[in-house]
C-alpha cells in the first residue's frame, strides 16, 4: 500500500509537469483540486501503464468526472468527443464547446483509443 501511494504521488507530479499545472480542458490552475486522471483506469492497467505519464490527463474535478464516466473523450487530434447522452443544453451549462481541443501526444493514442470505445 505504501509503494502504491508513493507511485501515485510520483504519477501526479509527472502529470502536473506535463500539463504545466493546468487542467487540460479549462486551463484552470488551482493545483490542490486538479486530478491526475488515468485514461485507462488504474484497475485495468499493468504496473508499467499505471505510472505511464502518457496514460494520464490533468483535469479539474468537473472534467475528471465527465471523463471518468465516459461522457467525454478526445480524438487523436485532441478534439473533444461528447457522449450522445449529453444534450446541447448540458453542453452549454457545462461551458463545453464541440470545438474544445487539448494537446495530445502520440504516446496517448492507444490509451485514448480504449477510452473512446466506451463513450456512447
Amino acid at each position: 500500500m505504501v509503494t502504491s501511494r508513493v507511485g501515485q504521488g510520483y504519477y501526479r507530479q509527472q502529470l502536473i509537469e506535463k500539463w504545466d499545472g493546468k487542467c487540460a480542458v479549462s486551463k484552470m490552475d488551482i493545483l490542490p483540486i486538479l486530478i491526475a486522471s488515468h485514461i485507462v483506469p488504474w484497475s485495468e492497467c499493468n504496473d508499467e501503464e499505471r505510472l505511464d505519464v502518457e496514460n494520464g490527463i490533468l483535469l479539474s474535478p468537473l472534467y475528471d468526472a465527465l471523463f471518468d464516466k465516459h461522457l467525454i473523450s478526445f480524438d487523436e487530434t485532441g478534439r473533444i468527443i461528447v457522449s450522445n447522452s449529453l444534450t446541447a443544453e448540458n453542453l452549454e451549462r457545462l461551458g463545453l464547446s464541440l470545438d474544445t481541443k487539448i494537446h495530445i501526444t502520440k504516446g496517448m493514442f492507444p490509451y485514448l483509443k480504449k477510452h473512446r470505445a466506451l463513450v456512447e
